[in-house]
């Protein structure tokens, strides 16, 4: 099990609040700070003595019961809910960000939470002695068998069977994929084009350096998706040229993936644009 996964959430969410503002990092202190606060608030009242179990328990009760943290329906895809620096001050956000400060007091107070990819959602895991419990981090309750399935039918259909590999430990990369996702999809539907185009650019830097050291590194698989996001944003954005080569790169990447066929389907339109721009 590796050791920075419990982190692996919150450096992805710093690293997106740093490249998505326009602040130049000057919340980063603040968010820090918040962060060291609730570690500190959480060591004075959680008894080092006390068995695991019973931590973990007080760590739930004084994220969700004291300190107040909790998921709104209302607001619940909101791009604010990505930012650190907003759910540390609303205690307000989605699973993945109330899971991120969870798994982050986990590893400071060395207990054993881990994040799990289940197909829904973002859940926890606690694996103590020979026992496992999972945890809903929209409002910290554990989850059983019995609720873990229900949600999993929701997704996939009445007697889906869910899979081993849905309740492991995830792995960081896709954890930090995960993440990406959905902080991109937040942001494209929102129309927050410049801060989506920089994540986006960002990542495929990444992708770009870690080719170079590590050419056969399974994650280097993302890559055409960030380009076919990019060159959504691009169209959305009204840079069409560009958009076309993102989005033809993606197709003959990943012909068989059901969104290059709807994106064959479209190219049409976003060329005729391109033609209209031309001609003005």
């Amino acid at each position: 099990m590796k050791l920075g996964i419990k982190q692996a959430l919150y450096l992805e969410m710093e690293s997106f609040y740093l490249i998505t503002t326009e602040d130049e990092g000057e919340d980063l202190r603040t968010i820090r700070s918040l962060m060291g606060g609730l570690v500190r608030k959480a060591r004075k009242v959680i008894p080092a003595e006390a068995d695991v179990k019973e931590k973990i328990h007080q760590l739930l009760q004084l994220m969700y019961g004291n300190w107040g943290f909790a998921c709104d329906p209302q607001e619940y895809f909101h791009t604010e809910n990505l930012y650190l620096s907003y759910v540390l001050r609303s205690h307000r956000g989605m699973p993945v960000s109330l899971g991120c400060i969870l798994l982050y007091l986990a590893d400071k107070l060395d207990l054993p939470l881990y994040p799990v990819m289940f197909p829904t959602q973002l859940i926890l895991r606690a694996d103590v002695a020979d026992q496992v419990a999972f945890i809903d981090p929209w409002d910290g309750k554990y989850l059983s068998q019995q609720d873990l399935q229900k949600l999993y039918e929701g997704a996939f259909g009445f007697g889906a069977t869910i899979a081993q590999e849905d309740l492991a430990v995830a792995d960081d990369d896709a954890l930090r994929e995960r993440f990406a996702q959905l902080a991109k999809g937040c942001l494209i539907r929102e129309e927050h084009n410049d801060a989506a185009l920089k994540y986006i650019n960002s990542r495929l830097d990444r992708y770009a350096y870690r080719r170079l050291v590590q050419p056969h590194l399974e994650a280097q698989k993302f890559e055409p998706y960030e380009r076919r996001d990019r060159g959504l944003v691009l169209a959305q954005m009204g840079a069409y040229h560009a958009a076309v080569e993102d989005l033809q790169y993606f197709i003959e990447q990943c012909p068989e993936d059901p969104t290059a066929f709807m994106l064959m389907a479209q190219l049409p339109d976003i060329k005729k644009e391109l033609h209209n721009d031309l001609l003005h």
